[in-house]
């Protein structure tokens, strides 16, 4: 078993991908996705109902949401597993088809590093999840029934929505590694325009070189035209999977920015009175930073590796040497092409761009939310010592 056919278990075995196909074993998938969903969305319930802290009425909305955040968004995950319509299906299988158009050693080469980086992020992945159990099980002093519960309503949602995330993740990785393969293959055009250094007196490597430069043939304008045609292709899936997964980003933004915010304001109130006793949940509440920051700049990140990528084939296109007219026109084409793609890079729902110069924005927007709950809790405590100090005010 590959990591890509692992990976797809493991987001089977978790109710957020289909089984396919027909079938009683597709029936019992559904049966098994509508009661972990089930189980999540009461557990999630009944954590807000039960919950009787004391604290202003805004830290107490900006703690909760993260309980309807998490339903809604495994809510959208289910509904796509239970239906048995996969987000992207046969956005996938045109990206298989266009890796697999490709020389059977570039295909071999494809795969292994997508395999490879599927690995990498599954066991990451795991290892973290799991690290947040154990923490969890120490903060409650292994009362079973305490964790158990508390990691089903926080680590096991966070597990589900992160493999969510990399289901995202997944086919985009594809769609880089073909555009990096373009990239060598217009980094040989570009060295075979030149003869090699060294020739004395024009010879068979020099009339090839030569041959090359004023595209002779045609074979540089047709390798170009080829790689427009692909590249569009790319461009097109890649907005269709920003199509497909906007509302599971945009639900997933808005959770993870709002939990990181909350977590962030609980961390600065315990080193401001440190208890060292909770050093445990302090532990947690640093994963959880990590968790929900990862997840935004994952999603971010590899947008902008594909973003980038682009950049550089319009580089290497305006570094090849252009001596015939054909050429200098699908040359053209194809700049005009790559240079409206990243003018108009992926969007969420078209409200979020998925580009990483977005968390300029992420983190102006959570400064001002922390900043304004530092300062209403500054402000309770002002009032709190008013009221105990009322007794010994000079009224003038």
């Amino acid at each position: 078993m590959n990591s890509s056919n692992l990976f797809l278990t493991i987001c089977r075995l978790l109710g957020v991908a289909p089984m396919g196909g027909r079938g009683p074993i597709r029936w019992i998938h559904c049966i098994w996705c509508l009661f972990l969903l089930l189980y999540i969305w009461i557990g999630s319930i009944w954590k807000c109902i039960d919950f009787k802290v004391e604290i202003p009425t805004i830290e107490k909305l900006l703690y909760l949401i993260e309980f309807p955040g998490n339903m809604l968004t495994i809510g959208f995950l289910s509904y796509y597993a239970i239906l048995s319509r996969p987000c992207a299906q046969e956005v996938e299988l045109q990206i298989h088809r266009l890796i697999n158009g490709l020389e059977s050693k570039v295909v071999k080469f494809i795969y292994r590093k997508h395999d490879q980086r599927t690995l990498n992020l599954l066991g990451a992945t795991i290892a973290f999840h799991c690290l947040c159990f154990g923490v969890d099980i120490g903060t409650y002093n292994c009362e079973w029934w305490t964790t158990g519960f508390s990691n089903s309503v926080y680590n096991l949602p966070a597990l589900m929505m992160s493999f969510g995330v990399l289901q995202y993740v997944h086919p985009l990785y594809f769609l880089w590694l073909l555009l990096e393969q373009m990239s060598r293959r217009l980094e040989e055009l570009k060295s075979r325009q030149r003869p090699p250094k060294g020739i004395a007196k024009p010879d068979a490597r020099y009339e090839t070189a030569f041959a090359v430069l004023v595209d002779a043939g045609g074979d540089s304008a047709l390798l170009l035209e080829e790689m427009r045609s692909a590249c569009h292709h790319i461009d097109q899936l890649h907005k269709q999977l920003a199509s497909r997964y906007g509302i599971f980003l945009l639900l997933n933004f808005f959770n993870s920015l709002a939990c990181f915010c909350m977590e962030l304001y609980l961390v600065f109130n315990f080193f401001e009175s440190p208890l060292w006793e909770e050093s445990l949940l302090l532990i947690y509440r640093l994963l959880w930073l990590l968790m929900h920051g990862g997840r935004i700049w994952l999603i971010l990140s590899v947008n902008e590796r594909i973003l980038d990528q682009k950049c550089y084939l319009c580089q290497l296109l305006n570094e090849l040497v252009v001596c015939s007219s054909r050429l200098e026109r699908t040359l053209n084409r194809f700049l005009q092409q790559l240079h409206t793609s990243l003018a108009q890079p992926p969007m969420a729902c078209g409200i979020v761009a998925l580009d990483t110069l977005e968390l300029g924005g992420f983190i102006g927007v959570m400064m001002a939310i922390v900043i304004f709950l530092i300062q209403i809790g500054l402000g309770n405590k002002s009032l709190m010592g008013v009221a105990l100090n009322r007794s010994n005010w000079v009224y003038i």
